[in-house]
């Protein structure tokens, strides 16, 4: 992976050739991203849940309001105790179907809250190894400079000592 991969290419020399640079953590910086990748999808799936839970209460909740204000209406007209009886026993189906839909988001919004604690222990534990490899390519990049400079230094006082070496033609003819 080379360092534009970290978003940080711009901190990073162009003279330095990256691609030698071995990460040894690189297994566990994988495993971490698999963990957050893990953890996206879980939240992304309560999430999903969650809101399908949300939109069949508000299902219940309209069909409760509309026949609630149908039974009132016909409460005028004197209908049979029976029918009565079964429209309220239907009405109170309907509020217990709500309550229980109701603790069902309520213990999904908790599920999803401590999704999202997760993944964001999991993206800061990323972050860290992302850094911690930032910081290795750096010290990689300067010690990788520093022995180029090396390399040059001992080059150029190799061609000074030659050149302050007379050819040996200059010798004979002193």
């Amino acid at each position: 992976m080379s360092a534009g991969d970290l978003g940080l290419s711009s901190s990073l020399p162009s003279d330095v050739d990256a691609r030698a640079f071995v990460y040894t953590l690189e297994p566990i910086r994988q495993r971490q991203q698999w963990r957050l990748d893990k953890a996206q999808a879980a939240l992304s799936l309560a999430q999903a849940e969650l809101a399908e839970t949300e939109a069949t209460l508000m299902q219940v909740l309209e069909a409760h309001e509309e026949y609630a204000r149908h039974v009132s209406s016909q409460l005028p007209l004197r209908l049979d105790p029976v029918a009565h009886r079964l429209s309220l026993a239907r009405l109170s189906r309907f509020r217990k179907e709500a309550k229980q839909l109701e603790e069902s988001r309520l213990r999904l919004r908790d599920r999803c809250e401590a999704l999202r604690e997760a993944l964001l222990c999991e993206r800061v534990k990323l972050d860290g190894l992302d850094r911690h490899k930032h910081d290795a390519l750096t010290e990689y990049a300067a010690e990788m400079r520093h022995l180029a400079l090396n390399e040059c230094d001992r080059d150029w006082l190799g061609r000074r000592s030659i050149r302050s070496v007379p050819p040996p033609s200059e010798e004979r003819q002193k």
